[in-house]
This record gives structure tokens, sequence and C-alpha cells, in this order.
């Protein structure tokens, strides 16, 4: 395979992967390890993270480097593969309220929870252990997350400042109140006790002026809240 082949080659395979691939998807896609490290030395990849790549020409949305960090959870697998069946990695905690927009939270250091203990040398990531269904995540951008209901209860089991998990919260009913939230899941994962602790940080009754309704019976709820509050 000549030098321009395998430059298309790795522009075939990048935009597969959603503009960032691992070293060892390169090799089973027929790259050789010489023409990877040729495209790095000529400026057509960047190497994002130790055994991952993006094209130097794409557009990083912010999210190349957690699609890599998240990627090298198991480096020989396809998106899609990973897509079609749920392996139990998933952005959790600050870094999935991020993607969701709720909060005003920094997504790194990247937590990502994972299905059992997870040995890594890669830095600037954390990865609690959480058993998670395929229920309990959505895929944004290539990447599986924590649904919002399951955002805000990793938030408060790694003890995040009441008042930062209250707003992200807040908007996070503000935003997805209506279409993807369900309030009772977050009940059960939070427990009587420290769900009334959410509510009384958020402000909301019976513990301030600000009131929760469910509209409907799947869990959808919006916040009415009093003029000048």
């Amino acid at each position: 395979m000549g030098s321009k082949s395998n430059i298309s080659a790795i522009e075939e395979l990048a935009a597969s992967e959603d503009g960032v691939f691992t070293a060892a998807q390169a090799r089973l896609f027929g790259i050789p390890r010489y023409s990877l490290a040729y495209a790095e030395k000529a400026g057509k990849v960047e190497r994002i993270a130790h055994g991952a790549y993006r094209l130097a020409s794409s557009i990083d949305d912010g999210l190349d480097g957690l699609r890599a960090t998240y990627k090298l959870t198991a480096p020989e697998k396809w998106t899609h593969e990973r897509i079609r069946t749920f392996d139990g990695f998933a952005a959790a905690g600050a870094t999935a309220a991020y993607i969701h927009g709720i909060g005003d939270l920094h997504p790194d250091p990247y937590e990502i929870a994972a299905p059992r203990r997870f040995n890594s040398r890669m830095g600037g990531v954390r990865f609690p252990v959480k058993s998670l269904s395929e229920a309990d995540i959505v895929w944004k951008s290539g990447i599986p997350v924590m649904r919002v209901e399951a955002t805000i209860s990793s938030l408060v089991d790694t003890g995040e400042d009441a008042s930062l998990v209250a707003d992200v919260f807040t908007e996070a009913v503000r935003k997805y109140g209506a279409t993807e939230m369900d309030i009772r899941k977050l009940r059960v994962w939070l427990g009587a006790e420290r769900y009334d602790e959410l509510l009384h940080a958020a402000g909301i009754a019976p513990f301030g002026e600000a009131e929760l309704v469910e509209t409907d019976a799947a869990g959808h709820v919006a916040l009415i809240e009093k003029k000048g509050s």
C-alpha cells in the first residue's frame, strides 16, 4: 500500500470513528505502524493520547480528548460494535453534566464509569466502578453518557458541592424535564433522604418557593418559579 493509499485509509478510518481512532484500530484496518508514524511526522494526524489519534485537519469540538479516552478503554473495538452492545463504560459525573450542557462544572479530569475495576495508565481520568445498563445511558457525539438522572446521582455519590449539584438539577429540569428526564428514576437513585437534600439545596418546595410538578405518568417534570425568585 503506497503512502497516498495509506493516507486515504487513515482518513476513511477517522471518518468512520467520529474523527478519533486508536493505533489498534489502525492496525486492524490494515494501516502499517510505519504509515501512522509517517502521517504524524508529516502533520496529517495528531496524537492526542498514547495510542489515540485524530486528523490534523479536523475540527475539535472540545470532546476529542474524551473520545480518545473512551476508545482506549477497549482500543480494538469499533464504535458501532460498542453502540450495538453496550459494555458498561460511560461518561459520568461532571464530565457527563458538561456534555448534557447542565450546570457549571469542568469536564476534566474525565470521569468514565466502568463496570469493574479498570486499571489504566491514562492520566487525567477517573474510572469509578458503577453498574450501568443500556437504559441508564444515551449516546451523544459518539460517546456513551449517563442519562440526566444518573448523572445527577453520580455527582451526589462523589460528594460534589451541593450548590453546584443543585444548579445542575435545576438546569436539567428546565432543559430536559419535559422530554428526557424521569424524576422517578432520580428519586430511586438517590433515595428519599438525599433527594430531599437536593430539593433543599435547590430551593424547591417544601424547602423553598419554587415548585416541582410532575406533568405526566412518565416522570416528566416542570419547575414553577415565583416571579422575582
